[in-house]
């Protein structure tokens, strides 16, 4: 029996590259609030019931949280919807992935760091600058602090 994966945030680019890649080794169950694909299924993972309730009758052996706002401009100027999305559902996908034992898939940015350094890697501190980076940011703190896997 295939391992089943399921993507969370799967509408843009990133997911659509990530369901060109699993899609046949694995079975996937991938969402977004933005159903513009025939092998996407609607949900709003803000919501935070109905993202656990979801995930959990799919019962799948990886959670990937792939979706963000990522527009630098509208996430300044939507401060609340910006963290409701990038860090509140993040902290969201570690719960249902540490109750149900699995890891977890979580994508930051490189704009955590502040641009004044030509290349970074993991050992640099992050000095995030707007709303979008310190949002996801907080999002990728939170998963290192508290993910089982």
């Amino acid at each position: 029996m295939k391992n089943k994966i399921y993507i969370a945030g799967c509408g843009g680019m990133l997911g659509e590259a990530f369901y060109h890649n699993f899609k046949d080794e694995f079975i996937l169950k991938c969402t977004d609030i933005d159903v513009n694909e025939h092998w996407l299924n609607h949900l709003d993972f803000r919501e935070q019931d109905d993202y656990y309730n979801d995930v959990v009758e799919f019962n799948p052996n990886w959670l990937f949280h792939l979706g963000a706002f990522t527009d630098l401009e509208y996430c300044d100027l939507n401060i609340e919807s910006t963290y409701k999305t990038n860090t509140d559902s993040v902290k969201n996908a570690v719960l249902i992935a540490n109750e149900l034992n699995i890891p977890l898939l979580y994508i930051s940015t490189a704009g955590i760091f502040d641009g004044l350094k030509g290349v970074y890697d993991e050992s640099d501190k992050p000095n995030p600058m707007g709303h979008y980076a310190k949002s996801k940011f907080l999002g990728e703190e939170w998963v290192v602090k508290n993910s089982k896997n």
